[in-house]
Formats: structure tokens, sequence, C-alpha cells
């Protein structure tokens, strides 16, 4: 796995890409206190009247955001030798694919006061190895 983090538009919005091959399942998860609504490969998320969009880019076939409050621990998962604290106002935002290579490409859109939808930016699909100061311009 590989992980790239990178600004655009001027330190307005957030691409979190991850480049995966994996011989497992795939379950790629966030954690939030905010209220979280899921449309295919968008979420929305607000919290204390903020708004941030999650999309995700160029999404492989079968990858949908899916949500779970609260959070808790997959039964799957290694038990830790003291329980868990309850989490009841966390959301688990999550991803889930087969075992494969997939690229993973999250754009974050805080809904800035004074920012229209057409003042975002949607970043070129660029593979980790070829990022560059001017790759994403």
């Amino acid at each position: 796995m590989k992980r790239g983090i990178r600004f655009l538009n001027k330190r307005r919005q957030v691409l979190l890409q991850d480049e995966i091959n994996s011989q497992g399942t795939v379950d790629w998860n966030i954690h939030t206190n905010a209220t979280v609504t899921t449309d295919g490969a968008s979420a929305t998320l607000k919290l204390d009247g903020q708004i941030l969009m999650l999309t995700l880019l160029n999404p492989p076939t079968g990858a949908t955001f899916t949500t779970q409050t609260p959070s808790v621990r997959y039964s799957s998962d290694p038990q830790p030798p003291e329980a868990d604290q309850p989490n009841p106002d966390v959301t688990t935002v999550s991803v889930s694919l087969p075992a494969g290579q997939y690229t993973l490409a999250f754009l974050f859109n805080p809904q800035w006061s004074g920012m229209s939808s057409s003042d975002y930016v949607t970043p070129p699909s660029v593979a980790l190895d070829s990022w560059s100061l001017e790759s994403h311009n």
C-alpha cells in the first residue's frame, strides 16, 4: 500500500490517495463525530453547522460509502487486552472491496463560506509515483 496526501486549490481542498494491492479484503475507514449521509461514491459530513463533502474519485467497481453508528470493532479484528470504550457518537465511514489492486482517491471539500461549487477543482488522476509539484495544477 502507498498513500499520498496533498492540499489543492490554495489549501481549500485535500486529496488523499491510496494505492492498494491486497491478497485479502480491503476495508478503508475514517471515524467522525459528524452526522453522515452517503450517496454512492459521495458522503456529506455535518458538524456544528459546518459541512464537508467527501467524494471518491474514479471509484473502482463496487466501491461505495457505507456508515456504521456507533463505531465498533469488526468481529474479525483482534480483541485488545481491555475492552474498547464505547463510541456512541462516532460514525465509521467505510469503503469495502474484495482482494485486488485499487487506487482509492478521496477528495475532501470543506464547504467554505463565500465559495461556490465552481470554485472547487477536481484533480487529474495521477499515480503516486508520478506526483510532483506541478502534477495536479
